[in-house]
Protein backbone atom coordinates (compact mmCIF):
# COMPACT_ATOMS: atom_id res chain seq x y z
CA UNK A 1 0.00 0.00 0.00
CA UNK A 2 2.75 2.44 0.96
CA UNK A 3 4.61 1.65 -2.46
CA UNK A 4 1.72 2.21 -3.79
CA UNK A 5 0.76 5.67 -2.85
CA UNK A 6 4.75 6.49 -3.31
CA UNK A 7 3.81 5.90 -7.10
CA UNK A 8 0.73 7.51 -7.16
CA UNK A 9 2.81 10.63 -5.54
CA UNK A 10 5.49 10.65 -8.00
CA UNK A 11 2.81 10.35 -10.92
CA UNK A 12 1.05 13.74 -9.66
CA UNK A 13 4.40 15.31 -9.04
CA UNK A 14 5.09 14.91 -12.38
CA UNK A 15 2.00 15.60 -13.95
CA UNK A 16 2.21 18.84 -12.19
CA UNK A 17 5.36 19.80 -13.47
CA UNK A 18 5.30 22.27 -16.86
CA UNK A 19 5.27 20.53 -20.24
CA UNK A 20 8.59 21.85 -22.24
CA UNK A 21 7.68 25.22 -24.22
CA UNK A 22 8.30 24.96 -27.84
CA UNK A 23 11.40 27.06 -28.61
CA UNK A 24 10.59 30.66 -29.69
CA UNK A 25 11.74 31.99 -33.28
CA UNK A 26 14.41 33.97 -31.68
CA UNK A 27 15.75 31.40 -28.97
CA UNK A 28 16.21 29.05 -32.42
CA UNK A 29 18.47 31.72 -34.25
CA UNK A 30 20.44 32.86 -31.16
CA UNK A 31 21.69 28.96 -31.14
CA UNK A 32 23.00 30.27 -34.41
CA UNK A 33 23.56 33.58 -33.74
CA UNK A 34 27.65 35.13 -35.37
CA UNK A 35 28.46 36.56 -32.27
CA UNK A 36 27.73 40.54 -32.36
CA UNK A 37 25.73 39.63 -36.05
CA UNK A 38 22.85 42.02 -36.71
CA UNK A 39 19.80 40.03 -37.47
CA UNK A 40 17.45 41.18 -40.44
CA UNK A 41 13.72 40.48 -41.12
CA UNK A 42 13.18 36.72 -38.85
CA UNK A 43 10.31 34.16 -40.09
CA UNK A 44 8.59 31.17 -38.34
CA UNK A 45 6.29 29.23 -40.60
CA UNK A 46 4.87 25.68 -40.72
CA UNK A 47 6.62 23.54 -43.00
CA UNK A 48 3.55 21.80 -44.19
CA UNK A 49 5.33 18.44 -44.60
CA UNK A 50 3.23 16.32 -47.18
CA UNK A 51 3.19 13.00 -49.34
CA UNK A 52 3.13 12.62 -53.33
CA UNK A 53 -0.93 13.29 -52.84
CA UNK A 54 -0.76 16.44 -50.75
CA UNK A 55 -1.94 14.96 -47.58
CA UNK A 56 0.06 16.74 -44.77
CA UNK A 57 2.43 13.71 -43.04
CA UNK A 58 4.38 15.10 -40.41
CA UNK A 59 3.68 18.50 -38.29
CA UNK A 60 6.88 20.27 -38.68
CA UNK A 61 7.87 24.53 -38.85
CA UNK A 62 10.52 26.66 -40.38
CA UNK A 63 12.42 29.22 -39.05
CA UNK A 64 14.46 31.97 -41.42
CA UNK A 65 16.47 34.75 -40.97
CA UNK A 66 19.43 36.77 -42.57
CA UNK A 67 22.22 38.31 -40.08
CA UNK A 68 25.27 40.26 -41.44
CA UNK A 69 28.53 41.00 -39.76
CA UNK A 70 31.38 43.20 -40.87
CA UNK A 71 33.81 40.21 -39.38
CA UNK A 72 35.47 38.72 -43.06
CA UNK A 73 34.06 35.85 -44.79
CA UNK A 74 37.01 33.72 -43.52
CA UNK A 75 35.93 34.17 -39.94
CA UNK A 76 32.46 33.68 -40.71
CA UNK A 77 33.16 30.13 -41.93
CA UNK A 78 36.06 29.39 -39.24
CA UNK A 79 33.69 30.05 -35.98
CA UNK A 80 30.62 27.90 -37.55
CA UNK A 81 33.06 25.38 -38.54
CA UNK A 82 34.91 25.09 -34.55
CA UNK A 83 30.79 25.64 -33.44
CA UNK A 84 29.99 22.30 -35.92
CA UNK A 85 33.38 20.51 -34.48
CA UNK A 86 33.71 18.08 -31.78
CA UNK A 87 36.02 19.12 -29.16
CA UNK A 88 38.12 15.89 -29.59
CA UNK A 89 37.13 15.94 -33.55
CA UNK A 90 34.66 13.36 -33.58
CA UNK A 91 36.98 10.17 -32.02
CA UNK A 92 34.66 9.79 -29.18
CA UNK A 93 31.26 9.52 -28.45
CA UNK A 94 29.06 12.81 -27.81
CA UNK A 95 27.76 13.99 -24.24
CA UNK A 96 24.23 12.96 -23.55
CA UNK A 97 21.31 14.91 -24.63
CA UNK A 98 23.21 16.67 -27.53
CA UNK A 99 22.01 16.54 -31.09
CA UNK A 100 23.84 13.69 -32.14
CA UNK A 101 23.87 11.69 -34.03
CA UNK A 102 23.99 14.44 -37.02
CA UNK A 103 26.31 15.04 -40.18
CA UNK A 104 27.63 18.44 -41.25
CA UNK A 105 28.00 18.58 -44.74
CA UNK A 106 30.18 21.47 -46.42
CA UNK A 107 29.82 22.85 -50.11
CA UNK A 108 32.32 25.79 -51.47
CA UNK A 109 31.11 27.97 -54.46
CA UNK A 110 33.87 30.42 -54.98
CA UNK A 111 36.19 29.63 -56.64
CA UNK A 112 37.66 32.30 -59.26
CA UNK A 113 33.77 33.99 -58.59
CA UNK A 114 33.49 37.63 -57.60
CA UNK A 115 31.55 36.56 -54.94
CA UNK A 116 32.85 33.94 -51.67
CA UNK A 117 30.06 31.95 -51.12
CA UNK A 118 30.33 28.62 -47.77
CA UNK A 119 27.48 26.16 -47.90
CA UNK A 120 27.05 24.36 -44.12
CA UNK A 121 24.34 21.16 -43.68
CA UNK A 122 23.59 20.31 -40.32
CA UNK A 123 20.91 17.12 -40.28
CA UNK A 124 19.95 15.20 -37.63
CA UNK A 125 16.59 12.32 -37.08
CA UNK A 126 14.72 15.73 -36.45
CA UNK A 127 16.14 18.46 -38.00
CA UNK A 128 17.86 19.87 -40.81
CA UNK A 129 19.51 23.91 -40.48
CA UNK A 130 21.36 25.68 -43.47
CA UNK A 131 23.85 28.08 -42.97
CA UNK A 132 24.98 30.03 -46.48
CA UNK A 133 27.74 32.48 -45.91
CA UNK A 134 28.53 35.05 -47.96
CA UNK A 135 30.44 37.97 -49.34
CA UNK A 136 30.87 39.62 -52.91
CA UNK A 137 33.95 41.01 -53.77
CA UNK A 138 33.32 45.00 -52.39
CA UNK A 139 30.72 44.50 -50.15
CA UNK A 140 31.19 45.86 -46.76
CA UNK A 141 28.89 43.08 -44.77
CA UNK A 142 29.47 39.41 -44.77
CA UNK A 143 25.73 37.39 -44.98
CA UNK A 144 24.91 34.41 -43.06
CA UNK A 145 21.28 33.05 -44.44
CA UNK A 146 20.02 30.56 -41.97
CA UNK A 147 17.45 27.83 -42.37
CA UNK A 148 16.15 25.47 -40.03
CA UNK A 149 13.25 22.86 -40.75
CA UNK A 150 12.17 20.72 -38.08
CA UNK A 151 9.62 17.73 -37.35
CA UNK A 152 7.61 18.87 -34.74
Amino acid sequence: MLRTTYLVLAMLAAAALPAEEPKTLLARIFEWRYPDAKILESVMSDAATKDAQGKRTTPSGQCRTVMTTADSFAEVVAYYTAMLTPPDGGKHSEPAGAAFPRSVTYHSDSAERPVAIQIIQVTTDTSSTTLVISRAKGEAQTHIAWTQYERL
